[in-house]
């Protein structure tokens, strides 16, 4: 791949673009990217990265940002599936029109490969239905589950004041944690070695029950935490009292799903990470390592945009 032509991150600015950037430019790669408002990026904007001001609801501004790209790493932010789906298809025409020549496609959650009803499911099947009818060559990068999101406000607030990590997943469920470093880098790797295709599940070292990814999370910080799954129905109600009314039941229902799918939800999410084409040498990041890389973001006060 040509290191001398930037790469366009689509969402540069959240959690999961900010960190395809940064493994971007550890790999000596430069990027182009889309943020909705070049003066509020000010940490893009030390990087000395070429910022494009776009929105995935304007075609125009889309084009404008991919001419002279020939690869892109495009992810869809969550919301009414409607919304999702005119917004990859902006994404992919504006990919189209300038020539592009691949795009990796980061989907924010697992998948299951089989239709059901579940929304994010049928929201992540619906934008690679987009991506595959335009014949456009794209690989897809899928995370297990997020290790970031032990970096909430309120998970963290839990797990430094109260000792504990309460989300609802059953303790026994286990989990091949991941992190969007690892999965930026797995996408970054992709696009470096030419790899326009397939399915690349990106998982942990490991796969953990509640009470062992507490223990992790207790050597990586130095103190104890324990593991202690909320009742879906009173995330639900916590859900809907910080976001709104019908907030909770949205957001839930992946939940809800893995609790009563068990079977595919281990599936998805137990089986540590596989080397795969492409990806035959990726290393993943560890659990224990991932909690001591991050040890001071425990402490720190102030939102962190959402993850999952």
């Amino acid at each position: 791949m040509d290191q001398s032509q930037p790469i366009l991150v689509y969402l540069a600015a959240g959690v999961q673009g900010g960190a395809v950037v940064r493994a971007a430019l550890r790999r000596g790669f430069k990027v182009r990217a889309l943020v909705r408002d070049r003066t509020r990026v000010r940490a893009l904007a030390a990087l000395g990265i070429e910022l494009a001001e776009g929105d995935l609801r304007d075609p125009a501004s889309l084009r404008a940002a991919s001419t002279g790209i020939r690869h892109a790493v495009l992810q869809v932010p969550i919301g009414p599936q409607e919304a999702m789906r005119i917004q990859a298809e902006n994404a992919v025409s504006a990919s189209l029109a300038c020539g592009l020549e691949s795009v990796v496609l980061k989907l924010a959650s697992a998948s299951r490969p089989a239709p059901c009803e579940e929304p994010s499911f049928v929201a992540n099947a619906m934008i690679e239905d987009v991506a595959r009818a335009s014949g456009l060559p794209f690989a897809v990068v899928r995370p297990t589950m997020y290790l970031d999101n032990l970096l909430k406000p309120s998970a963290r607030m839990e797990i430094i004041d109260e000792g504990a990590f309460a989300p609802p997943i059953a303790e026994s469920q286990r989990i091949a944690w991941t992190s969007v470093d690892d999965c930026a880098r797995a996408a970054i790797t992709l696009l470096e070695r030419g790899v326009h295709s397939g399915d690349h599940r990106i998982a942990g070292l490991e796969s953990v029950s509640g009470s062992e990814l507490a223990s992790r999370i207790s050597a990586g910080l130095g103190r104890p935490v324990t593991y202690r799954a909320q009742p879906l129905d009173q995330f639900e109600r916590e859900v809907d009292a910080a976001m709104g009314p019908g907030t909770g039941r949205r957001v839930a229902s992946k939940f809800r799903f893995f609790a009563s799918h068990r079977h595919e939800a281990d599936a998805m999410l137990a089986a540590p990470f596989v080397p795969q084409p492409g990806l035959e040498d990726f290393q993943p990041t560890g659990i224990e390592e991932w909690v001591r890389q991050h040890r001071t973001q425990f402490y720190e006060t102030g939102q962190m945009p959402s993850v999952e």
